[in-house]
């Protein structure tokens, strides 16, 4: 069986700022390839590309193939409006159900991606006179840029002298790992992607558990389409590996979840009896109401436990964007279609899943470690229910700050993801842990320590205040176990070591001093400016910041999912009035501002860089705000031009902190959200509005 890639749409972005769409190709291309490997995509020789990449101001090639084992998903997402498939996979160097399978598993990319552009194919041609005029600006753009600093995933992590004393308060402390892969992360070995120097980071903070993603038919044998698991022995071992390395570190390894995956409907031909909940033709559920279904997780957690038997246990999400259980983006009992499914409740049939994969746990070891975590977008009650139907030794785990009301900018509403601005726990999360406690089951509390969607691509955001007051109120509830990360958030930082204070009933940390303390407290002030919103966190552009291009018109495009912000400030603003979204930013950004004074020439230059990164974020937010509303409302071509120039003047800064910090624009699952290259394309992007709006 073979999946099928996104379906190109309609026409692709313009960019104006280079003289063809091959010479915006080669511009992003040369972050991460060789003259030859462009030269090959393009049909020419390497020395036309050396000659164009000079006469763009690229002085150096791309002499590793480290993008593509650790940075695709950044070259995906610069090539998706630029080249056809055919294209791209050649410079991917895979074959189309490869891609297809990778869209797919690595955190849901193609929803994130949404439609494919219909690029037409690119090929060299020789430039014209008035290309040739062109490149002399892009080429000024770049003579006065420096790329020099530490390369491109060369992260470096601090190892502080903490001392932990007395009872542990959380008995599991697990994170992402900060560097970690996704799709690909048992395909390679985890030296690849995950240092000692990481782990010894970890273990210093208190941190005794780490998780990745694992899908059932790359780590075991899917019985019903052999084909698909190709290499899962291979994968095994390397989460032995994995696991044999982590645990000299005191620190256990879990697998993230989303079982079973949905297939094609082609597939159900031959296994009609295991059809069940159809979303469309090529996302329909194996039902786990089926014996069968049931029998291959047992089967396939039974597998993974045996062949890591250091494995710490899993952290299951039976509702997620991924399509799984019959139930798994229905929201209300007896909506799904499944003819076995629509008569039970959410409660029985999620039950019954997380009832297999305990099973097939306990056949190796009942120490092994289960975790029920959902979409808490179902109404409490189809939670109790869930609560309810779990087997026993499965610990119930919510987001810390779910449904907690509030109001910003006169504007109220409730929270519906996790979020470092809003505070926890609420109302929601303390009835489910308390309904899970009658049931004589553990608790686990899922918040953001670093950093949230709300400003993703700083590896840690030192609002100090914010995680004392969340950590605080968690020693007062009581739960059992702590996630203190999605994909994003994994990083060793500063953060903590304000949370690890709270792991144990005694902890002696290095203190900050006290300027970086007052600047702390004053960004957590500002912080609470932030928009929040599902919306603004998911389609925003304060994770890409100063990397998202400024458009001359209208793209016609919406934002899609921690991806393209592209123009679209009403899907930004979400439930904001632009208006007061804008002002939101403004009193952001003068409060973040502030902060910065105090620690100018603090010594702790780590948090420092992370203070200044998150200012550029939400500055470009400002920016990109100001020139949309600006440019839909016929502003003035000098109120154009000023933002234009605070913003090449921001990403300039930006890229001086990238410079330093490499792990700065880094996310597991989006790889490098922004890379300097990008930056460097804004800044000639603005440089190319400058001279129109000057004109």
């Amino acid at each position: 069986m073979k999946f099928e890639l996104p379906k190109p749409g309609k026409a692709p972005v313009a960019y104006p700022h280079f003289p063809t769409r091959t010479c915006a190709f080669v511009f992003r291309a040369l972050e991460f390839f060789s003259y030859e490997k462009i030269a090959s995509v393009l049909g020419t020789t390497a020395e036309d590309i050396r000659d164009l990449a000079h006469a763009m101001g690229v002085k150096d090639e791309q002499k590793s193939d480290i993008w593509l084992k650790k940075g695709y998903i950044t070259i995906i997402r610069a090539m998706w409006h630029l080249l056809p498939y055919e294209q791209l996979l050649e410079l991917l160097e895979v074959e189309a159900d490869a891609l297809a399978v990778l869209l797919r598993e690595e955190d849901f990319l193609d929803i994130k991606l949404k439609e494919k552009p219909v690029c037409e194919r690119l090929s060299w041609e020789p430039l014209t006179d008035a290309d040739h005029e062109a490149l002399k600006r892009v080429r000024a753009s770049m003579e006065p840029l420096s790329l020099d600093g530490k390369a491109p995933f060369d992260f470096q992590y601090i190892k502080p002298e903490v001392v932990f004393s007395g009872k542990e308060v959380f008995d599991t402390r697990m994170i992402y790992l900060f560097s970690g892969l996704y799709q690909k992360s048992f395909d390679v070995d985890s030296r690849e992607y995950c240092s000692d120097e990481l782990l010894e980071s970890y273990r210093r903070v208190g941190i005794n558990g780490i998780y990745t993603q694992g899908v059932l038919y790359m780590l075991s044998e899917f019985p019903f389409e052999p084909s698909l698991s190709q290499g899962y022995e291979k994968r095994l071992a390397n989460l032995k590996k994995l696991t044999e390395r982590c645990d000299k570190y005191g620190i256990k390894v879990y697998l993230y979840l989303n079982e079973p995956r949905s297939m094609h409907k082609a597939f159900f031909e031959k296994y009609p009896h295991m059809m069940g909940h159809v979303e469309d033709e090529e996302h329909v559920c194996m039902c786990t109401s089926t014996k069968e279904v049931q029998d291959y997780i047992k089967n396939a957690v039974e597998t993974i436990c045996r062949a890591a038997p250091l494995l710490g246990g899993f952290f299951c999400m039976a509702k997620s964007e991924n399509l799984t259980n019959c139930y798994s983006h229905v929201h209300q009992n007896g909506a799904c279609n499944c003819p076995r499914c629509k008569d039970r409740t959410v409660g029985e049939v999620i039950g019954e899943y997380f009832a297999a994969v305990r099973e097939g746990a306990d056949r190796v070891s009942r120490d092994i470690k289960v975790f029920d975590y959902s979409w808490d977008g179902d109404d409490l009650e189809a939670r109790f229910d869930v609560i309810d139907h779990l087997p026993e030794r499965v610990a119930v785990e919510s987001i810390c700050e779910a449904r907690v009301p509030y109001e910003i900018g006169g504007v109220k509403s409730t929270l519906e993801d996790y979020s470092l601005n809003i505070i926890g726990p609420g109302e929601r999360s303390l009835a489910m842990w308390e309904r899970a406690k009658a049931r004589g089951l553990e608790t686990v509390a899922k918040l953001q320590i670093n950093t949230t969607w709300e400003c993703s691509t700083v590896p840690a955001l030192p609002v100090f205040d914010k995680v004392d007051k969340m950590m605080s109120k968690l020693v007062e509830v009581g739960v059992d176990h702590l996630q203190l990360s999605w994909t994003l958030g994994g990083y060793p930082s500063p953060n903590l070591l304000y949370a690890c204070k709270y792991f144990f009933e005694n902890a002696d940390i290095p203190q900050p001093s006290d300027a970086m303390q007052k600047a702390g407290r004053i960004f957590s002030e500002a912080f609470s400016n932030f928009p929040s919103h599902i919306r603004t966190a998911y389609m925003g552009p304060q994770n890409a910041g100063p990397a998202t291009l400024f458009y001359e018109t209208p793209t016609g495009y919406d934002a899609t999912m921690t991806c393209f912000a592209y123009d679209d400030l009403k899907g930004w603003a979400g439930i904001y009035p632009t208006d007061v979204f804008e002002d939101q930013l403004k009193k952001l950004c003068d409060g973040w501002r502030s902060g910065l004074a105090l620690i100018e020439h603090d010594e702790d230059r780590e948090t420092v860089c992370m203070a200044k990164a998150a200012y550029s974020l939400f500055r470009a937010s400002l920016d990109l705000t100001r020139f949309v509303r600006l440019r839909d409302s016929g502003g003035s071509q000098k109120e154009l031009y000023d933002v234009v120039l605070d913003e090449k003047e921001n990403a300039m800064d930006m890229l001086a902190l990238m410079n330093e910090n490499p792990a700065i624009g880094f996310e597991a699952a989006n790889h490098y959200y922004f890379s300097r290259f990008g930056l460097c394309e804004k800044i000639i992007n603005c440089d190319y509005l400058l001279k129109k709006y000057s004109a």
